[in-house]
């Protein structure tokens, strides 16, 4: 009995180790952004604002709302950095300070004025409206803001398209090599079916997708075991917590877990059992995503003076509870209302509603058995994290769907994965065999 209780006590030790740790060093990076220069990263700045102007707060592409990008989000991010230095590094750091008027559509024009009235030296415009994002820790500043001391705002997206393919490139040779092909091939379209080449074009999007990845490029490099992940998983959890803010964080889980779970020596060892390493380990990601958030607010309480803990305990009431959206009441059977009536205008809900049937059917069919299924079982579990995700913070899901939706990446490429341990066409081809040598005799 005592050793199982000490492997357990030893494994408490280290994920608190971990969290100490992985917190401190984005802590100390995070002041060290902080404390840059800032005039090089104002000049740098105004050279960009001309080409937010020019795009719009939410430009569109191919006229499709999914491939809505967010300028007014990324424009505060510039904001951020460019008033990092009004004060000392560790009072900025805790306030996050950034200035507008009443329409947010003028953001970027805000900007201009504020960058404008500071290379004057002036402390800012005058009509201009301090605001703090304290509740957050803006660790994205981490890079930003030391790329802003060199690039425009627009060669930081470059450097980011480079980073996550050079990423997601490293993840499929991986994949390819330890998995097998058809392993790569859902990655890679999973990546594609969420529209992965938007994603480097806002720095707000490209958070969650660049820890995802990292986060399975750390699983592919060499077998591991459950305590491994756990502490992994623990790691990115601070990590998403600290760098994000709240666009589809539940990849930094998802991934790493799904790439875990098809690797090889996890595919031998496949089963039931292995539900308790996908929960396990969401319980460790969990930990260090709600325990990075407490500690935040916390210390910005502390430091400002100011009470971030009950506005950070509002705001997770209003993107959980039940609010309004183009005056629509967002409970449950309001939004399934929505959603049938808006199908049924357009002609889709039955032809919707025959395509699942017939989707259910067909892996009914094609079930390779009851074995197979609880080998593939675990999967299964992973592909329902971004739907239960979405469904908790379902005001802030619809209100910001826009970019929410690609938190089902993870669904993609687990849900691939699960019906391909589960199924196969062979197994439906000889039942629909036998079936019909049935009806002949």
């Amino acid at each position: 009995m005592s050793q199982p209780s000490s492997k357990g006590a030893g494994f408490l030790l280290r994920a608190a180790a971990a969290f100490v740790l992985s917190l401190a060093v984005l802590f100390v990076l995070l002041l060290g952004a902080y404390a840059v220069p800032g005039g090089a990263v104002r000049r740098n700045i105004l050279r960009s604002v001309p080409g937010l102007q020019a795009e719009g707060m939410y430009p569109e592409y191919f006229g499709f709302k999914l491939f809505q990008m967010d300028n007014y989000t990324d424009t505060i991010m510039l904001f951020e950095a460019a008033s990092a230095d009004e004060t000392g590094p560790l009072t900025a750091m805790m306030t996050n300070t950034a200035y507008n008027v009443d329409n947010f559509e003028t953001l970027a024009d805000d900007l201009e004025s504020y960058l404008e009235a500071r290379a004057a030296g002036e402390t800012r415009s005058e009509q201009l409206e301090p605001f703090s994002y304290a509740r957050y820790w803006h660790g994205y500043l981490i890079w930003l803001r030391p790329l802003l001391l060199v690039f425009p705002y627009q060669q930081v997206r470059v450097i980011q398209y480079l980073v996550l393919f050079v990423l997601l490139a490293v993840i499929l040779a991986r994949l390819w090599r330890q998995c097998g092909w058809r392993t790569a091939l859902w990655f890679g379209a999973a990546q594609l079916l969420v529209g992965v080449f938007f994603v480097p074009h806002q720095v707000q999007f490209f958070t969650c997708f660049m820890l995802a990845y990292a986060g399975c490029v750390w699983v592919l490099a060499r077998p591991r075991d459950i305590r491994a992940l756990g502490i992994g998983l623990l790691v990115l959890g601070v990590a998403t917590a600290f760098c994000d803010l709240l666009v589809t964080p539940i990849l930094t889980l998802g991934l790493p877990v799904a790439v875990w779970l098809v690797c090889l020596p996890q595919r031998l060892r496949a089963g039931p059992h292995q539900c308790a390493a996908v929960v396990g380990g969401s319980l460790c990601w969990g930990a260090g995503y709600a325990g990075c958030w407490g500690i935040k607010w916390v210390l910005a309480s502390l430091i400002t003076g100011t009470d971030v803990i009950g506005d950070a305990i509002h705001q997770a009431g209003v993107r959980t509870n039940a609010d309004t959206w183009h005056g629509i009441q967002l409970t449950w059977g309001n939004l399934l209302g929505f959603v049938l009536d808006t199908l049924t205008e357009k002609g889709l809900l039955w032809p919707l509603v025959a395509a699942v049937l017939v989707c259910i059917l067909l892996f009914l069919l094609c079930l390779r058995g009851r074995g197979p299924l609880l080998r593939a079982l675990p999967l299964g579990l992973t592909a329902l994290m971004a739907p239960v995700w979405l469904a908790v913070l379902r005001t802030h899901s619809v209100q910001h769907g826009w970019f929410t939706w690609r938190s089902l990446d993870v669904s993609l490429f687990a849900g691939m994965a699960f019906v391909y341990y589960a199924c196969s066409l062979r197994a439906g081809l000889h039942r629909l065999r036998g079936h019909k040598k049935e009806q002949k005799q």
